[in-house]
C-alpha cells in the first residue's frame, strides 16, 4: 500500500479537491471496495478513497500558477476550483459562471467588463434555448 494511517494526503478528486486530510484507515470494511479512509480537521466522518484520488500533503508554495490554478479562479471554499464547476455545463453556461466567479477578482479595474461578458454569455444561451424550443 502506498499510504499507512496517519499519513497527511492531498485529495486529487471530487468536492474536496485539494484539501488536507489524514489517512484514518488503510483495507478497513468500514471504506470497503476503497483502501483509504481519510478524515478532516473539520470533521470526524472517514470518507473513502482509491491510491490514485490521493496525494502525499506537501505545503503549498506561495507562489501563484498563473497558468494552471491563477488566484483569480481558486479562492472557492474546500480547493473547489471555478474549471470543476464549469466542466459540468454547457459552452455558455460555463463561460457565464466563469466570467461571473472572476469578476473583480483577476483585476478590479475590469470588474464590469467580466460582468458584462457573464450577461453576453446569458443572453446567448437564452437565444440558443428559446431556437431549440422554438424548433422543437
Amino acid at each position: 500500500m502506498k499510504y499507512k494511517a496517519g499519513d497527511e494526503v492531498r485529495i486529487m478528486w471530487g468536492g474536496k479537491r485539494g484539501k488536507k486530510g489524514r489517512v484514518a484507515t488503510v483495507n478497513s470494511s468500514y471504506t470497503a471496495p476503497y483502501p483509504y479512509g481519510v478524515t478532516f480537521s473539520d470533521s470526524d466522518q472517514v470518507c473513502a478513497y482509491n491510491e490514485n484520488e490521493l496525494a502525499i500533503w506537501e505545503e503549498p508554495t506561495k507562489t501563484e500558477d498563473k497558468v494552471n490554478h491563477p488566484s483569480h479562479y481558486t479562492w472557492l471554499p474546500n480547493g473547489v476550483e471555478v474549471i470543476d464547476l464549469i466542466e459540468h455545463l454547457i459552452t455558455n453556461r460555463g463561460n457565464a459562471v466563469k466570467y461571473l466567479c472572476r469578476a473583480g477578482r483577476k483585476n478590479p479595474d475590469t470588474e464590469l467588463e467580466d460582468l458584462r461578458k457573464a450577461l453576453w454569455y446569458v443572453e446567448r444561451e437564452i437565444k440558443r434555448v428559446e431556437k431549440a424550443k422554438s424548433n422543437g
